[in-house]
């Protein structure tokens, strides 16, 4: 017995016990936990303080097309989770945790979905575990193509840049496989103009309640901020204009002047219909 607790280390003696209390196995095994209709809590509880990778994959199938999901940054971290708010309704869903540990071992978690309770067993390494080894090569895809292939040291690097200095995201795809994917902003959406815009026929509106009381100037350009035309003063509460002034279809931006200071700055769309 003596022995026993020598190699049985001391914080994995307490794992175990906090880990009793909460009714939860640890990795390989996982829950899946349904928070509300579209949104699906993964968690696991993580023994494994060498952990260096941790993903979470989904599947609608179970067996093949599993896509990461989630990459946590902090692997190593005992317990964490995943709310997935993103899969596709009407389909039964499935999940996975793949799981790289230092020295190179890595390991799938059983399958898995919502009010699945069957036991979980440990899943063995992969013939090939020693991929992510020190002198293992990364190979990094960008947009669906190959990208960059780095020693794993020179990866930790890159890895940490990506992380600490961009808002790109890297995702596991297995063991020596990473997808970056840079960051794209979301567009702002376009809100069309009260006073410029085109009407049920697809002609160019000028609309100007206020004309009487203040001088209107609008001055028209191509996308590219090109000026093609303006109005110097508009005599009218409403000007329609023919689509033959703008040459062809597409976007045209304006600057509209309420007594030489800009009122607006806008766009519009001209069909060529």
């Amino acid at each position: 017995m003596k022995s026993l607790r020598l190699i049985f280390p001391a914080w994995l003696a307490m794992f175990v016990v906090w880990n009793s209390a909460q009714a939860q196995t640890a990795l390989p095994g996982f829950t899946v936990k349904e928070l509300t209709k579209g949104k699906t809590q993964i968690s696991w509880i993580n023994p494994y303080p060498s952990c260096i990778q941790l993903a979470v994959q989904r599947s609608y199938d179970s067996i093949t097309n599993f896509r990461t999901i989630f990459s946590s940054q902090s692997p190593e971290l005992l317990s964490n989770g995943f709310v997935d708010a993103q899969a596709m309704s009407g389909y039964k869903v499935y999940y996975r945790i793949f799981y790289v540990l230092r020295g190179g071992q890595y390991f799938f978690s059983n399958v898995k979905r919502v009010g699945d309770n069957s036991p979980d067993t440990r899943v063995q390494p992969l013939p090939n575990a020693a991929a992510m080894v020190a002198d293992a090569i990364i190979r990094i895809y960008k947009r669906g193509e190959l990208a960059l292939k780095l020693p794993y040291k020179d990866f930790l690097h890159f890895r940490d840049s990506i992380i600490n200095r961009t808002s790109d995201s890297l995702y596991t795809v297995d063991a020596d496989s990473i997808d970056w994917r840079p960051f794209v902003a979301k567009a702002l959406s376009w809100i069309p103009s009260p006073y410029v815009f085109t009407n049920d026929k697809g002609y160019l509106t000028v609309r100007l309640p206020d004309y009487k009381q203040h001088r209107y100037r609008i001055v028209f350009f191509e996308e590219n901020g090109q000026e093609i035309f303006q109005i110097k003063a508009v005599k009218e509460n409403e000007v329609v204009l023919d689509k033959a002034s703008f040459i062809h279809s597409g976007w045209f931006q304006f600057e509209l002047y309420e007594d030489e200071k800009l009122k607006e700055k806008n766009k519009f769309f001209l069909d060529k219909n």
